[in-house]
């Protein structure tokens, strides 16, 4: 007899086109669940994952999981019709909706109904019993239904199972390498380190700190955005350094409409020497192309050639609306707007340089100090 359980099913979409080294990532995944979720039983399915055991935090904690399409919550059951009605019952009560369907499929063929007349009497059994609660309002819907109750009949056990929830997909963290990401505070470069995430990249951060124009208010919201992140990717390491020093030497020596420039390229290269202790592969920028005064070609070329090392912007293509309706979804949207002075704005002219020239930075930055100069 198979005893009832309450399971997770997590489904993969991206991760099943991968070829022989699926498993590689499958197994990831399942590493990634272990350590969000703790004591959890996890088992392989035919193109799916179990979890049993889990607690009501564990949904929330999925949906933004990389490398999970789908969640959904069912009941494992004995292959017996009033077993399978209690279970679409309860899916039903626990979903807020108004209007389902069952649908079924049936492995085992000797069941004394076919997938059709399951569906049928599962339905009318839960139409019946939720009508008592919800009245009229609570419908069958065959074409457009608020929730779907899914059965896989087995001959030992029958999945029953509800509506999924969607995952954030992509790949698990950790299996494409380790990025840098340039965290800075503002709305666009958490963005640009989930979208990493979703790729499979982990990601490490770096973050420039001036604190005679910032007290330690904006380093508390830094340490609140990665432990926001650290929801999506577990465990993260923040490397905050202060930028003071660097940008005296930039007011003393450069042009106002080109500091801005500057600023960036020494950031680089302070990155630059991190990513060679951590092993880092690319450098991860929150730019959006035309979006700031930093961020035309002409500019982000002149700042790119800082360092020869291969610089990622996910978020290249994408318009505000588009990235903000991302940041409140992983829910760092609230935390990137509280106040903060950027030190990349600090003492530059009201209309900075759109179309720096190379060799004009070049000039002006022979006048710093060792780290500043091109």
């Amino acid at each position: 007899m198979t005893e009832d359980k309450k399971v997770l099913i997590i489904h993969y979409d991206e991760i099943a086109l991968k070829g022989k080294n699926q498993s590689f990532f499958i197994d990831k995944l399942i590493q990634n669940i272990k350590n969000k979720l703790g004591s959890v039983r996890i088992r392989k399915g035919s193109s799916k994952i179990i979890i049993e055991n889990y607690d009501e935090s564990a949904i929330d904690l999925l949906k933004l999981t990389p490398g999970i399409a789908t969640i959904a919550e069912a009941f494992h059951v004995e292959t017996d019709l009033d077993k399978i009605n209690e279970a679409a019952l309860r899916i039903a009560e626990l979903s807020d909706v108004k209007t389902f369907k069952v649908e079924t499929t049936r492995a085992y063929k000797q069941f004394e109904l076919n997938s059709m007349e399951i569906s049928k009497d599962v339905g009318a059994f839960v139409l019946r019993q939720m009508s008592k609660v919800k009245g009229q309002m609570f419908k069958v819907d065959v074409h457009n239904p608020d929730l779907i109750i899914k059965i896989e009949l087995e001959k030992d056990k029958t999945c029953v199972q509800g509506q999924k929830i969607q995952g954030v997909g992509g790949l698990p963290v950790g299996t494409a390498g380790k990025v840098v990401c340039l965290l800075s505070g503002g709305i666009d470069s958490p963005v640009a380190a989930f979208e990493m995430m979703k790729r499979g990249a982990k990601v490490e951060f770096i973050h420039f700190h001036n604190k005679t124009i910032n007290k330690s208010g904006v380093e508390v919201k830094i340490r609140k955005l990665v432990e926001r992140l650290e929801t999506v990717q577990g465990k993260s390491k923040l490397h905050i350094v202060p930028f003071e020093d660097y940008q005296k030497d930039v007011i003393a020596n450069v042009p106002a409409d080109l500091r801005m420039i500057v600023y960036r390229r020494i950031m680089y290269r302070i990155a630059d020497k991190m990513m060679d202790k951590s092993g880092a592969k690319a450098l991860v920028t929150g730019d959006s192309l035309s979006q700031v005064a930093s961020q035309t070609l002409e500019n982000m070329t002149v700042i790119y050639q800082a360092t020869d090392k291969l610089k990622l912007a996910p978020l290249i293509g994408k318009n505000k609306r588009e990235i903000i309706d991302i940041a409140q979804k992983i829910g760092t949207y609230d935390i990137s707007i509280e106040p903060y002075e950027d030190c990349c704005s600090f003492m530059i002219a009201k209309h900075p340089q759109t179309k720096s020239k190379l060799e004009d930075v070049l000039e002006v930055e022979k006048g710093l100090a060792e780290v500043g100069k091109g």
